[in-house]
């Protein structure tokens, strides 16, 4: 790369991404969810989780991995090809041998059950995983061939699930079109990024990845003990309708936050750049501005959607899953913890090189979690509800030790809590009686999911205006809305 892409245009691409990867379940999600309802939704949910605990295995944090390292040698074509050569060779032999387990375990505990045939075709997307790649093309900044590439297959799925998914018999078509979506998705992508990076196993390094990939798979995956563990749980204790309302409420929180995280994903690869390249002010000058812009969204994103929670779960699944109601409130909570910790992990922890401390963090942050739940259990007392609240408690306490050992141990000065952050959230406090306002005036379910969003986006924005927001100001210069002053 001999010119520096501008971050600007990479939030652009990646936020283009995410809205199209929000419009996309908005479109195909009420179609599905009201075809399969809450008990065949839970299936796959509950699928999705079993298969999701050895997919990370198979991962082998190589997709953290990769994109951290190749974004410090990205220019160097020689040095990358060997990284690449190295963590293929690696990802190939982890894809292997979790496969096979995988397989093992599905067979000796689900064969004959309504979940295998399912779990099989999630299988089949364990092997497809050797050739997921993605992390390259964030860590050369590609991000115009990932939207591009993504929205043009997610097209073609969109045509092909409403041609051929029309009733609930239809279930194991719908399964097996996602696994088709993974297949084009990773093809593509491994097609194209072997035309510019070529294979060289004349210097593979395998020993010295794999100690800090086994740092980063653990790191990178605290969903193991976290909401992949609720919906295990939820399933194992409960029934897949439990396992169904809890999904429900967790898809729809990552298809707002999916959006959201554009400003964190995109730059990783730039601070794990300057930060090789700079010095530790200009890495925490950074850094802050990237929070700071990252709660100008999540905040407002947050408290809309626990204000909207009941219009949100009604258009998109339903009646049928009016229990998930409450769950998308505590969710919209655990949006704003997880969010914070996703900072600290992937933009302090991982690119200042120091995953042990976050590893262990996240570790015992999990195991109190864990613990919790099965004190739940003993007295009777999980449900969708207690299990994302608990695991909200846990990741609160996570965040909380995680802060500390932040600005006491490695020293980085970051005011998580200063005035310039907590207004985005200050402010969104004003959409509570907007929203109820709407609430009492009118009744249609859309209308007030619409009337809320464009009014509490009109207030927002010029409450910020006013207070002359850095952030806000920013933006509208830069694409011409207003001029500078330096102009």
């Amino acid at each position: 790369m001999t010119k520096e892409k501008s971050i600007l245009k990479n939030v652009i691409y990646k936020t283009l991404l995410n809205v199209f990867n929000i419009i996309v379940p908005i479109i195909i999600g009420p179609y599905a969810y009201r075809i399969m309802g809450p008990n065949l939704i839970g299936r796959i949910s509950y699928a999705e989780s079993i298969y999701t605990y050895f997919l990370i295995f198979a991962s082998f944090g190589i997709y953290n991995y990769g994109l951290r390292e190749i974004s410090r040698i990205r220019n160097d074509k020689s040095q990358v090809s060997s990284l690449f050569s190295s963590l293929f060779v690696i990802s190939v032999a982890a894809n292997l041998i979790v496969t096979l387990c995988y397989f093992i375990f599905v067979f000796f505990n689900f064969k004959g059950t309504p979940l295998f045939p399912v779990l099989i075709l999630y299988g089949i997307n364990l092997v497809l995983n050797v050739f997921y790649i993605e992390w390259l093309f964030e860590a050369n900044e590609s991000y115009n061939f990932i939207a591009i590439k993504t929205m043009v297959i997610r097209i073609i799925y969109i045509i092909l699930l409403f041609t051929l998914v029309r009733t609930y018999e239809d279930f194991l078509i719908y399964v097996s079109l996602n696994t088709l979506l993974f297949l084009l998705n990773y093809i593509v992508s491994f097609i194209y990024i072997k035309r510019s990076v070529k294979f060289n196993f004349s210097n593979l390094q395998i020993k010295s990845h794999v100690k800090s990939l086994l740092i980063v798979l653990v790191m990178s995956n605290a969903n193991i003990l976290y909401v992949q563990l609720d919906k295990i749980m939820l399933g194992s204790y409960l029934s897949e309708k439990y396992v169904g309302y809890y999904f429900t409420s967790q898809l729809i929180t990552n298809i707002i936050n999916a959006l959201l995280l554009s400003i964190i994903y995109v730059t990783i690869p730039r601070l794990s750049h300057v930060i090789a390249n700079e010095s530790q002010k200009a890495y925490e000058k950074l850094l802050g501005q990237i929070c700071k812009g990252y709660f100008a969204f999540l905040f407002p994103a947050a408290i809309g959607m626990f204000l909207l929670s009941k219009e949100i779960i009604l258009l998109y699944g339903g009646v049928e899953f009016s229990p998930a109601i409450g769950i998308l409130k505590i969710f919209s909570i655990f949006m704003i913890v997880a969010g914070i910790e996703f900072i600290f992990t992937n933009q302090i922890f991982y690119v200042k090189k120091k995953e042990k401390f976050s590893v262990v963090l996240i570790g015992c942050g999990g195991l109190l979690n864990l613990l919790i739940k099965y004190i739940l259990v003993v007295f009777n007392m999980l449900n969708p509800y207690t299990a994302i609240a608990t695991t909200t408690f846990s990741y609160s306490c996570l965040i909380v030790v995680e802060y500390i050992i932040i600005r006491r141990k490695l020293k980085v000065d970051l005011n998580l809590l200063s005035i310039k952050n907590m207004k985005y959230l200050i402010i969104s406090f004003l959409f509570i009686p907007i929203v109820y306002c709407i609430k009492y005036l009118i009744s249609n379910l859309i209308l007030i999911a619409l009337l809320s969003v464009i009014g509490c986006g009109v207030v927002y924005l010029v409450v910020l205006l006013l207070l002359r927001d850095e952030l806000v100001f920013s933006l509208l210069t830069r694409f011409n809305i207003i001029k500078s002053n330096n102009s």
